[in-house]
């Protein structure tokens, strides 16, 4: 008689732990980035940048990535409330430097899947300009504006390649 008791008991324990180990369907990948690629200029090609790269955030102390080298594509984080991110690129090898700066326009829009899941922010952009690199960038073009879960390219940078 103990030993289907406890048999009862096992099976019982073993039942309350299967229905409590309910799943929490929070998406696995929830980091929003925003995401860039390299293009030659001339042909539109992918292209892999041969200089070390350093992109810092403006107004802040924060390196969002720091001495890259033969980068084709980045992805980058984003401000959760500001309207506008403004990011310095930094291009360098042992002869040149070239700097840019791109403000990103955007506007901020919080996603909720459920109680158990951490909030995101997602991103529209309405905007974008740059300066600077004159000479070895030759234009940067939104493909993609909304920024959310996923590797959409967002931005796509040509550059002029020399010969």
């Amino acid at each position: 008689m103990r030993k289907v008791a406890f048999g009862i008991f096992v099976v019982g324990l073993l039942m309350l732990t299967v229905v409590a180990c309910e799943g929490i369907d929070c998406t696995l990948n929830n980091v929003v980035t925003l995401n860039v690629g390299f293009y030659r200029s001339d042909d539109g090609s992918a292209y892999t940048i041969p200089d070390t790269l350093t992109i810092t955030a403006e107004g802040t102390d924060s390196v969002l990535l720091n001495r890259a080298i033969r980068v084709k594509s980045i992805s980058l984080p984003m401000s959760y409330w500001q309207e506008a991110d403004t990011l310095r690129l930094h291009f360098y090898n042992t002869e040149s430097s070239h700097e840019m700066t791109m403000r990103i326009e955007k506007s901020n829009t919080q996603h909720f899947e459920s109680p158990d899941c951490p909030t995101t922010m997602f991103h529209e952009i309405k905007g974008m300009n740059h300066e600077g690199a004159t000479g070895y960038v030759d234009s940067v073009v939104v493909t993609n504006k909304s920024i959310g879960y996923g590797a959409l390219e967002h931005i796509k940078v040509y550059m002029h390649v020399a010969d």
